[in-house]
């Protein structure tokens, strides 16, 4: 069932009045304040990081009313230009939402333009892409940045058309295997954003359009994942030659996995990585620290 988190906002303000007026101290022990969380020296770690979005959301409407943040399968960032900036490996990367209690984040910037595979099939393990992330890229990483990288589970199933919504797409992602696949999931430190990913990025068409009509303005202007660029995501298409793709004009498709098209690699923390400090904007991104 969808939840919007700004349905919470009367209460959560109901419960700061409280406190205002002296209210009951049950709240005080209870309520964290998103600084509490994220900040050092605290409960903060990736376990919690959901509740301090939840918060951040309703503390920041003031100063970033053109993004927030959905419960869709995940607490997820949305909208035209969300505050979830964080420094990662000395470069800009971008919170996609919480998962299963962990943090998945996306590089701000395209590596560069890669085949998904070479031999022509989008079982994901075997490309050449899984190959360069996992082994060159992830070797590339500062020592601090690839101590603090997850070996994760990622959901590699897909679908035959985009003509679906980001909440059907998820539904297919883990229940519906490529046709290249033995498994619906794989195991890495490095990955792609999925299709849902993108989808749900975008706060006014996630629940309402198909990705590929996702070139409509609305949807780019709202999506901050869109970057004009013909990109990869890890979403297979049920034939063994093709991939979910964003096309440069914002709308979902499926291409052959030889295309040299651009790559943004996504990962996932370790639960015991916490956010120091940091406002999440790209001047003041978080700033990540091992527990």
């Amino acid at each position: 069932m969808k939840k919007i988190i700004k349905e919470n906002i009367k209460v959560f303000f109901g419960i700061l009045i409280g406190l205002s007026l002296g209210g009951v101290s049950v709240f005080a022990s209870s309520l964290i304040t998103s600084k509490d969380v994220f900040y050092e020296n605290t409960l903060s770690n990736v376990n919690n990081v959901q509740k301090a979005i939840e918060e951040l959301y309703v503390l920041a409407q003031s100063n970033t009313p053109e993004g927030y943040i959905i419960s869709e399968n995940g607490i997820r960032y949305t909208g035209k230009n969300p505050n979830n900036y964080v420094s990662f490996n000395g470069e800009l990367w971008r919170i996609i939402g919480i998962f299963d209690g962990k943090m998945k984040v996306i590089r701000e910037e395209s590596i560069k333009d890669q085949v998904w595979s070479n031999d022509e099939k989008n079982a994901w393990e075997s490309s050449s892409l899984y190959n360069y992330l996992n082994t060159t890229y992830y070797n590339s990483l500062d020592s601090t940045s690839k101590n603090m990288v997850e070996n994760a589970t990622w959901r590699i199933g897909g679908w035959y058309t985009a003509d679906i919504t980001a909440s059907q797409m998820v539904e297919k992602e883990e229940n519906i295997k490529g046709a290249g696949a033995n498994t619906l999931t794989a195991t890495g430190f490095i990955g792609l954003m999925s299709a849902s990913d993108y989808g749900y990025a975008s706060s006014e068409c996630y629940d309402s359009k198909p990705l590929k009509s996702y070139s409509n303005s609305t949807c780019t202007s709202t999506n901050w994942i869109f970057k004009n660029l013909d990109e990869w995501t890890l979403t297979s298409h049920s034939t063994q030659t093709e991939v979910f793709i964003i096309n440069n004009d914002g709308r979902g498709d499926f291409y052959g996995v030889n295309y040299a098209i651009s790559v943004r690699p996504s990962l996932y923390l370790k639960a015991n990585v916490k956010i120091k400090s940091g406002s999440g904007t790209p001047i003041n991104p978080y700033r990540l620290v091992m527990e």
